[in-house]
């Protein structure tokens, strides 16, 4: 009989072990949360590792230090411990990036991972998680459209728009509230220029409209000569850019040159969402609607909270999309848990499910696990801190742009067709 309550204290014992390791049904829920630590954009490491603390610091963790990249106690969600592994990268370093996801997916056991603030790595981030069925794969940025639409990984979520969704709306502003028929557009010879262009274009044309010119931009000529490539002959002019090709002085220039932009000009979420940049336009853009990935209210309550927190991070580089979109993946994820009443190998069909509101507004995701946001109109404000006041609401906003834009429709240097006879947006005026 004392043998046989050895072996029975043993069982249970192996048991109690079993229960706090990893596969134990109390073990944390581990999110691996790639950061960069080296290259052009090493300078926000502490703020992005920052975005993605924010949510558990809600929700009862403490900060070891005084840095987010001090660590933190972990978060009770459902139940469950909840815990951040960090990882390092470079954006657009491709292999860097891969042997951070492998860690963190072979070595370090973890559920999910958080990474790919450079839009391009997100092509990498998808390929990757083909890899590792049972790791939730998040996007942090706004990236291209081909993520979610050319070889879908099951078990990646992105809660984020792409770079075309985030315009939706503003070419019927500016059909139907600035009552432009000619246009001219100029756009960033990148993915983010490219995809606003696009969207922009084939809901003008479905409204009637016609693009007179379409012109590529490497980077913004810092001497002046840019804006004398763009047309006189049109009602008005799109700009989609951003930040890294330098648009500041160009669009001062432009819009001393139209006189009147807030009638002439709009511009695309690169810009809006960019307060650095618009800071940089020193008041140029003055009464210029522009479309942008988040509602500025919700921006507002977002940066309070995170200034509370974390009050050494300016406002400016909190508000941009590589630190909020940490945010908005971890609070994602962390709404996902509960739904998965704290059960891991619940979690993934809880993403798929879930209906949350982030900093954008109202988010689900479609079939092929891709967000359909609900983006907004905004007018800018002047001044040295330009305040962005909304004007309209843009909801559901999927992938075809209200219908305009083909699955297999891919962003390039191509110049944008200009289509008439499809049926505008559900949206248009």
């Amino acid at each position: 009989m004392a043998r046989r309550a050895l072996v029975v204290a043993l069982i249970a014992a192996v048991a109690a072990v079993a229960a706090g390791c990893p596969g134990g049904e109390d073990r944390p829920l581990r999110i691996g949360v790639i950061v960069d630590c080296t290259g052009i954009y090493r300078s926000l490491e502490d703020a992005e590792l920052s975005g993605a603390a924010l949510p558990l610091l809600q929700r009862g963790a403490d900060l070891r230090g005084r840095r987010a990249a001090d660590g933190l106690t972990p978060a009770r969600v459902a139940g469950r411990n909840v815990e951040l592994v960090p990882g390092c990268t470079e954006s657009f370093e491709f292999s860097t990036l891969t042997t951070e996801m492998r860690r963190l997916a072979e070595q370090e056991h973890v559920d999910a991972i958080v990474a790919a603030g450079g839009s391009a790595d997100e092509i990498v981030m998808r390929d990757v998680a083909h890899r590792y069925p049972r790791v939730a794969f998040l996007p942090v940025a706004h990236g291209p459209r081909e993520v979610t639409l050319r070889r879908p990984a099951p078990n990646l979520f992105r809660f984020t728009a792409d770079n075309g969704q985030g315009v939706a709306g503003l070419a019927d502003h500016a059909f139907n509230g600035l009552g432009w028929r000619r246009v001219a557009i100029v756009s960033a010879n990148w993915d983010v220029g490219w995809s606003g262009r696009d969207a922009f274009t084939r809901e003008f044309c479905a409204l009637g409209g016609d693009v007179a010119e379409q012109l590529g931009v490497d980077s913004f000529d810092p001497a002046g000569g840019d804006v004398a490539h763009v047309p006189r002959d049109v009602d008005g002019i799109a700009v989609f850019a951003t930040g890294f090709t330098g648009p500041a002085g160009f669009m001062r220039r432009l819009a001393r040159r139209v006189g009147n932009p807030a009638r002439q000009i709009v511009v695309g979420p690169g810009l809006v969402d960019d307060q650095p940049l618009l800071r940089d336009t020193a008041g140029a853009l003055d009464g210029v609607v522009g479309s942008s990935n988040v509602e500025p209210a919700r921006l507002r309550a977002y940066l309070r909270a995170f200034a509370q927190a974390f009050p050494g991070v300016p406002a400016g580089v909190a508000g941009g999309e590589q630190v909020s979109g940490y945010r908005d993946a971890v609070e994602a994820l962390l709404r996902g848990f509960e739904r998965a009443d704290g059960k891991p190998a619940r979690l993934q069909q809880a993403l798929a499910d879930l209906r949350i509101e982030l900093l954008g507004g109202p988010v689900h995701l479609d079939a092929n696990r891709q967000a359909v946001v609900t983006t907004s109109l905004v007018r800018i404000g002047g001044g040295s801190e330009p305040a962005l006041a909304p004007l309209r609401r843009i909801p559901a906003v999927d992938q075809s742009i209200g219908g305009v834009l083909d699955r297999g429709d891919s962003p390039s240097d191509r110049a944008a067709d200009c289509r008439s006879g499809r049926r505008p947006p559900p949206w248009s005026g």
